[in-house]
């Protein structure tokens, strides 16, 4: 009777590890399996930035090939408007200025100053110094992120906290030039914060 008892522990025994084998080698090819995938939600993800900025940058060739164009040019389509979830943590706009002699620009000849139209109702409706919190260097002059030949661009970053009400801000955008000591214009953009909805 003990050897019945023994034989079928044994054999329990046996079972028990071949179902914890099972279950290691599945999870460990479910691991690998979505490791692959967020690689490449990652990689495709990478390219796609790219490529936006290589679209943006042959877009803003196109503009200021147009001899009626002005000095200073805000990519966001005729309103001017970015709508933006509240708590999104990145969002952007494309900026690009020339110089105004049509000389070569450098990285510090031109720079952009933004600032925030007091009469927005995100200003009414959120503390001040929230909506300063959006962006980085609110109210002083910086350099832009690229040039080349008379051209100059910057992607103007900005982030939205979660408890932002909803509202609709106007940002300025005033640029000059270093070098002659000019204003080369100011444009605005408009920012829209809008609810997150229900699936976020």
């Amino acid at each position: 009777m003990r050897s019945i008892l023994k034989s079928k522990n044994k054999k329990g025994a046996i079972e028990l590890s071949m179902t914890t084998v099972v279950v290691i080698v599945l999870s460990m090819t479910m691991l690998v399996l979505g490791l692959v995938l967020v690689r490449s939600i990652f990689t495709g993800a990478t390219e796609l930035v790219d490529i936006t900025n290589e679209k943006t940058k042959a877009q803003i060739i196109d503009l200021f090939a147009d001899e009626e164009s002005s000095d200073l040019i805000v990519l966001l389509g005729s309103d001017k408007t970015i709508k933006v979830k509240a708590d999104t943590d990145l969002a952007w706009a494309a900026i690009a200025a020339r110089t105004i002699d049509g000389t070569a620009s450098s990285r510090d000849r031109l720079q952009y100053k933004l600032t925030l139209d007091q009469n927005s109702d995100c200003l009414q409706r959120n503390a001040k110094a929230i909506v300063e919190s959006w962006f980085s260097g609110i109210g002083t002059y910086r350099n832009f992120d690229g040039y080349e030949g008379d051209t100059s661009t910057a992607t103007v970053k900005f982030g939205i906290p979660k408890a932002t009400a909803l509202c609709t801000q106007t940002v300025n955008i005033d640029v000059k030039d270093v070098k002659l000591n000019q204003d080369v214009g100011g444009k605005y953009f408009i920012i829209q914060v809008i609810s997150k909805g229900f699936l976020g």
